[in-house]
């Protein structure tokens, strides 16, 4: 009988731990003011899921993308890892980041895309025509 309570009040600690409120006193980052800008693109690919990506930047959420979006981040000068997070069943599937090192004379692209079934973010060129071949999907 005593093993029963002690897995019964274990379970339930575990269950309950999961309804804890989580502490909100952290800032909130703001990308929507800074010297240098960043565009972030969820290229379509036909092996994409269609799950909601996350984008981070130097680890900090900015903003979730649905597939075909496109976010402008306004960060400081320098250099920043630009990478994200999609949510899944099992919990949470990082994408590693891509380094870029913005300057106030020009504007950076990173896209998301599917590459060889892996998901990856690149940096774009700054040519136009280069950037809309890359956001055109094959068809």
């Amino acid at each position: 009988m005593m093993n029963r309570f002690t897995l019964a009040a274990v379970v339930a600690a575990m269950a309950l731990t999961g309804c804890a409120k989580k502490s909100t006193d952290k800032p909130v980052a703001d990308f929507t003011r800074g010297e240098t800008l960043v565009t972030v693109t969820h290229v379509p690919a036909r092996t994409s899921d269609g799950t909601r990506l996350f984008i981070t930047v130097d680890g900090t959420d900015a903003g979730a993308l649905a597939t075909g979006e496109s976010m402008a981040l306004h960060v400081p000068a320098g250099s920043h890892q630009i990478g994200g997070y999609a949510r899944s069943l099992i919990g949470r599937v990082t994408i590693a980041p891509v380094k870029v090192t913005t300057s106030p004379d020009s504007e950076k692209r990173v896209a998301y895309t599917m590459t060889k079934n892996r998901p990856v973010f690149t940096e774009e060129s700054n040519n136009p025509a280069t950037q809309q071949a890359a956001i055109t999907p094959e068809g």
